[in-house]
């Protein structure tokens, strides 16, 4: 009987020593969903504003892409007329000069029509492109002030970090007026809407008896587009950065 109670009684006080570890792991648990629930709305955020984005620019990367055999055409019928011309001069052929060089012009004109409205699709996709990624990079700073002081027994700090917005990821292949544009190397990576976000983590409080010290991370999301059979797609992406901070 007295083993019984010297059992029980060793039991209680096992349970009582125990009780602040159980309660601090408790915590740790609750903390840890409520920043995985954090976490995944700010990649929400994140992932929203760069799908919004890539499908805005979509139709220009298209659009601008379509006009290559335009531009190679414009382009031949030049560099035709041009040894034509040549030639015509060569011969002291006064008509043909003439004629040579109003059709000439005609396809001047048409390049630097070209031109221009290659350059437009250009700054459209740039001005697209920095817009979104400025509102997204907004949002995430704004959610991230909101909730600093969820935790009453951990400082969080959260802030978004600085992330230059892209530009169209896209390559003339010479300096000429109406040149053909083709994709950059790294294309998805070079195009992706990107962005970052930290976390400084420091207990306080009765927490921080068992825990000492601070935790730092960083997270990332990036979306891109990609080219499939059937056109240009959005695409989730890492981007520049590891599979560590993007998932």
């Amino acid at each position: 009987m007295v083993s019984l109670k010297s059992n029980q009684g060793f039991a209680a006080i096992l349970i009582v020593s125990l009780l602040p570890c159980l309660l601090a792991g408790l915590f740790l648990v609750t903390v840890l969903m409520s920043f995985l629930q954090i976490d995944l709305e700010l990649k929400h955020r994140c992932r929203t504003g760069g799908l919004s984005g890539q499908t805005a620019v979509r139709p220009y990367l298209t659009a601008l892409l379509a006009l290559n055999p335009l531009a190679t055409t414009l382009k031949a019928q030049e560099t035709i007329l041009l040894a034509k011309l040549a030639a015509a001069i060569a011969s002291g052929n006064p008509p043909a000069i003439a004629a040579l060089k109003v059709q000439l012009a005609k396809i001047r004109q048409k390049r630097q029509e070209l031109d221009i409205r290659q350059k437009q699709l250009i700054q459209q996709s740039n001005v697209s492109l920095a817009r979104h990624h400025s509102t997204t990079h907004y949002q995430i700073r704004h959610r991230s002030a909101e909730i600093q002081n969820r935790f009453f027994f951990l400082n969080l700090n959260l802030r978004a970090l600085p992330e230059n917005a892209p530009r169209l990821a896209v390559r003339p292949d010479s300096s000429d007026i109406a040149p053909t544009y083709s994709p950059e190397e790294n294309f998805e990576t070079r195009q992706a809407l990107a962005h970052r976000w930290q976390y400084r983590l420091t207990p306080r409080g009765p927490l921080a008896h068992f825990l000492s010290g601070s935790f730092q991370f960083e997270k990332a999301c990036a979306v891109t587009l990609t080219k499939e059979a059937r056109g240009w797609n959005t695409l989730i992406t890492k981007g520049k950065y590891s599979l560590k901070s993007v998932w």
